[in-house]
């Protein structure tokens, strides 16, 4: 009789221990730390530069003005150790990207064709530049490579691949939960 009110419980205990280890957490299985980033400039109103990196685990890692950021837009690539020197400047803020949506956007990502740019169009003044990138690791060269998705602000781009600009309304939505 004492084995038939145990194996219930036996079996109950052992279900909720497993539900308790399920989590949402990515694992993705490569070199890549950092699959996304936002960041807005503007000299205007005093030196602002702030933003984020999105990385494997879907941590959301805020920074602003950091002391010596390597900067994508003066360079074609990042090595994997400046990019390492980047995220090391970041805090990681409390939102944090669910792994279904960071598997489908970093998978959308790698489907885009390059950087077909729509032509620049004056926004206003003042407004200063919001870039909107995805990077590609190359890890034979251990490099970071970037591709513009849409740039808002005084001078508004967009890259017209269908998929860069499902992947740039992904990130607004991102970056309105983060500011």
């Amino acid at each position: 009789m004492k084995t038939i009110r145990i194996i219930p419980i036996l079996f109950f205990s052992i279900l909720a221990a497993l539900v308790v280890s399920c989590s949402d957490d990515v694992v993705v299985d490569n070199d890549q730390e950092v699959y996304f980033e936002i960041h807005y400039t503007n000299q205007a109103w005093g030196n602002q530069f702030k933003g984020f990196l999105i990385d494997k685990q879907g941590q959301v890692r805020t920074y602003d003005k950091p002391a010596s950021w390597n900067d994508i837009e003066l360079t074609q690539t990042l090595s994997k150790e400046q990019m390492e020197a980047n995220a090391a400047q970041t805090t990681v803020s409390s939102t944090k990207i669910g792994s279904a949506d960071l598997v489908q956007y970093m998978e959308l990502a790698g489907k885009i064709t390059g950087e077909n740019l729509s032509k620049p169009v004056n926004g206003g003044a003042d407004l200063g530049l919001t870039r909107f990138y995805s990077y590609t690791y190359d890890a034979g060269k251990k490099t970071y490579s970037h591709t513009l998705l849409r740039q808002t602000g005084n001078v508004i781009i967009h890259n017209q691949d269908a998929n860069a600009k499902e992947v740039a309304d992904w990130l607004t939505k991102v970056m309105d939960e983060v500011y």
